[in-house]
């Protein structure tokens, strides 16, 4: 008899399969940017290439409300005896070796509970956030975002989006974490859409040494619902 994990997660691989997509977020838009870390955190970010996917959470049609995602892949940490001139690991593509996957969606208001995300009606200003706490060397942190611009589209609408990508209207994310207090991260500026790939983000697989989901247990759960999730998408419903 499947244990109880098997028993929840076993049907994010049976609607994977049925809809061939994600099983959340399956309308999203890929882009290419930069992120700038600031100095002032301990967590293991590091400023270079990022690749964010930004999506509707259910799918809705058009602009109507939906929640906000956003999927965020940094580059490696650079070894401790890494040469000061070593190349940035690439981000674009679906080979993450030591890369960290952030999936944040929103709003979801932190005010000391689970953060439950809601419907928004615009892509910014929008706040999105780690739907569990990170424990990196002994601590615990919340990691949300802050969308800023383009503030100019009216609904959720992907296209109008990317066409503000292709006017040269950069996307502007400011990356935050904590837990009762926030000290920015990052300030990352999406400038172009990625087209023709499509990459798995995994908040499980593609994270740095030492930092772990808080509690252990739902980390697991997770784990075992993305796979799930990866084989359905790909396999072939008869």
């Amino acid at each position: 008899m499947p244990d109880l994990p098997d028993l929840i997660t076993t049907p994010f691989r049976w609607l994977g399969a049925l809809r061939h997509a994600r099983v959340f977020h399956p309308d999203g838009l890929l882009c290419g940017g930069r992120a700038s870390v600031s100095g002032d955190h301990p967590l293991p970010f590091r400023s270079g290439p990022v690749t964010v996917r930004l999506s509707k959470g259910i799918g809705t049609p058009g602009g109507l409300p939906d929640i906000v995602g956003v999927a965020v892949r940094f580059p490696a940490v650079a070894p401790t005896n890494a040469p000061a001139d070593a190349p940035t690991p690439t981000v674009t593509g679906d080979t993450a070796s030591g890369a960290w996957d952030l999936l944040l969606a929103g709003p979801a208001p932190l005010s000391g509970r689970l953060p439950v995300p809601l419907p928004a009606t615009h892509w910014a200003p929008t706040a999105v956030s780690s739907l569990t706490p990170y424990r990196y060397d002994g601590e615990l942190y919340w990691i949300r975002a802050r969308i800023i611009e383009p503030t100019g589209p009216s609904g959720l609408n992907v296209e109008d989006l990317a066409a503000c990508l292709r006017t040269k209207k950069p996307v502007v994310i400011i990356l935050e974490a904590g837990f009762k207090r926030f000290v920015p991260l990052a300030r990352i500026e999406l400038d172009h859409v990625l087209t023709g790939l499509d990459i798995d983000f995994d908040p499980i697989l593609h994270r740095p040494d030492g930092v772990e989901f808080a509690p252990s247990w739902l980390g697991d759960l997770r784990r075992r619902a993305y796979r799930d999730s990866r084989k359905g998408r790909h396999s072939v419903v008869s």
